[in-house]
């Protein structure tokens, strides 16, 4: 019995997620409260914080889901000995949108991130983790290009910097763009 319980308990926290997921999407998360999201997922407010100390830690356990699936990527990326510097740039953009396309779960997370949520408030300290992972996510960018830089496939004059932050301006603006509509 204590079995089917844990399975049980479990089984609610995906539910809550998945909930918050879809009301953080339509509402935005700053809209969205933590009654609204029990009663759209047919529990109490209690089961909630059963599972969850608050929003913010519901809004984070929603994007646990993805993160390691992103940081392969970003592991993949800064593998040298895998491929040319240029050929792991691009094959890093077409697996994130590729990602995005196929997995709607993912999709919907990242337009929360990036279209549906302020960095202030309550957020306030999901907006540190997701520049902590931003700056990660840079060095390895800004490492990747000085080994583009290095192999000849960069132009002379371009600084890797600057070529990094174009690369992700890029990527980020494609799949917003794509999300808003």
């Amino acid at each position: 019995m204590a079995r089917k319980t844990k399975e049980e308990a479990e089984l609610t926290r995906q539910r809550l997620i998945d909930t918050a997921q879809q009301l953080f999407w339509e509402k935005g998360v700053s809209r969205t409260s933590l009654a609204d999201i029990a009663e759209a997922a047919g529990v109490t407010r209690g089961a909630i914080y059963w599972h969850f100390a608050d929003k913010t830690a519901l809004f984070n356990a929603m994007c646990e889901r993805i993160l390691p699936v992103f940081k392969a990527l970003t592991q993949r990326l800064d593998q040298p000995q895998r491929a040319p510097a240029a050929c792991r740039l691009w094959e890093n953009a077409c697996d994130v949108l590729s990602i995005l396309a196929s997995h709607p779960h993912m999709r919907c997370t990242i337009g929360i991130l990036n279209l549906r949520c302020e960095y202030v408030g309550e957020m306030s300290d999901v907006g540190v983790m997701d520049r902590t992972a931003m700056i990660e996510r840079f060095d390895i960018l800004e490492k990747t290009f000085a080994c583009a830089r290095d192999e000849g496939d960069l132009l002379p004059g371009i600084e890797v910097r600057h070529a990094a932050n174009v690369y992700h301006a890029t990527v980020r603006g494609l799949i917003d763009i794509w999300l808003m509509f």
